[in-house]
């Protein structure tokens, strides 16, 4: 069936087939751009670095800007390849509703996905790179007492957040986002794709 003979629901349909792919490429694209400037910032700060800015800080920094900028990366790229592959497709003969349930049950899908992998990727470098592991959470110094008896003074002296642990644990729930929402969102995807591709004799 061809553009031509298909009717405008079904032109529809295609085009919010086509819709999702560039709604979800920009949104990857966000993702790389923001990634990408939070990674120079940790070059920054590791070659020109500001008082109180170490190496373990420009690390975590670089770390956690690909965090972002590669999902992203990788959303932009298939998402587009994707899209270029069907554009030329002819519409098929298919309610614009049940396109727009899918692709959009896809995209909010997506977005949990996005959230698993990127808190997964900040949990396990901030586990690489944990530091004062040996001490807890609510370390603080205790100030000699005064001659006259005035007491201790209670000085912060080293808030350990994440800990090792922590970060190990903030991996785990990260991965619970990405097992319940990556099979919604491939199915959901799978779906859409079908419903809106060309029959074999197209």
């Amino acid at each position: 069936m061809s553009d031509r003979a298909a009717s405008p629901e079904s032109r529809a349909a295609h085009v919010i087939s086509q819709l999702y792919y560039y709604v979800a490429a920009v949104g990857g694209f966000g993702l790389f751009l923001g990634g990408t400037i939070a990674t120079l910032f940790g070059v920054r700060q590791l070659i020109l670095p500001r008082e109180f800015e170490t190496t373990h800080d420009a690390l975590l920094t670089i770390l956690h800007g690909l965090a972002f900028a590669l999902p992203g990366l990788a959303i932009v790229w298939w998402h587009v390849r994707q899209a270029r592959k069907r554009e030329d497709r002819p519409a098929v003969d298919v309610f614009w509703g049940r396109a727009l349930y899918f692709h959009l049950m896809a995209l909010v899908a997506l977005l949990f996905v996005v959230i698993g992998t990127v808190g997964l990727l900040f949990g396990l470098t901030d586990a690489v790179l944990a530091e004062c592991d040996s001490l807890p959470r609510s370390t603080v110094t205790l100030e000699p007492a005064d001659p006259a008896g005035a007491g201790g003074v209670v000085e912060p002296a080293h808030f350990c957040y994440p800990t090792r642990d922590e970060s190990l644990t903030n991996a785990v729930d990260s991965s619970i986002f990405l097992v319940v929402s990556g099979p919604v969102f491939w199915w959901h995807l799978r779906q859409g794709r079908r419903l809106t591709a060309p029959p074999p004799d197209a």
